[in-house]
C-alpha cells in the first residue's frame, strides 16, 4: 500500500493495519464469536477505539449491573484513547469512572478474561496521569 502521508502518520497507519491483521487472525484462529472475548483481544492489541465500537451495541441492549460493567469497559477504552492523546484531565475523569464501574460490576462480565489486567492498567494509567496533572 502506497500512502502519501507524513512519516509519523504513515507509521501510525502501518501500525494500525498490523494490529487489525493480528486481531483478525486471532479471532479467526480461535473462532471467537463472543463480543467480550473479541473485546479482550482488542484491548490486548491496544485497539481501544475498536473495542469501544464493538461494545457499544452490547451496552445499549444491556440492563442493570451488566450495563454498568460494559460502560466501565467502554470508559476504560476511552481513557486509553485520551492517554494516547496526552489529555490527562480526561484520563483522570474517565478512568476514575471506569474503575468504579468495573470494581463494583465487573463480576457481570462473564467471558471477559482480562478484567484483572484492565483494572491494573486503569490504575497504572490513572497514577501516571494524576502525577502529570499535579501543580507543585
Amino acid at each position: 500500500m502506497q500512502l502519501n502521508l507524513e512519516p509519523e502518520y504513515a507509521q501510525y497507519v502501518k501500525t494500525r493495519i498490523a494490529r487489525y491483521e493480528e486481531a483478525y487472525a486471532i479471532i479467526g484462529q480461535k473462532k471467537t464469536k463472543e463480543v467480550l472475548q473479541q473485546a479482550a483481544i482488542f484491548w490486548d492489541l491496544e485497539l481501544y477505539f475498536e473495542m469501544h465500537e464493538l461494545l457499544e451495541p452490547e451496552w445499549k441492549e444491556a440492563e442493570g449491573g451488566r450495563r454498568r460493567a460494559l460502560q466501565g469497559l467502554i470508559r476504560a477504552a476511552g481513557m486509553k484513547i485520551h492517554a494516547e492523546n496526552n489529555n490527562a484531565k480526561a484520563v483522570v475523569k474517565m478512568g476514575a469512572k471506569a474503575l468504579a464501574d468495573l470494581e463494583e460490576y465487573g463480576g457481570e462480565l462473564t467471558g471477559f478474561v482480562t478484567l484483572k489486567a484492565v483494572l491494573a492498567e486503569i490504575q497504572k494509567t490513572l497514577n501516571s496521569s494524576q502525577s502529570s496533572t499535579r501543580v507543585d
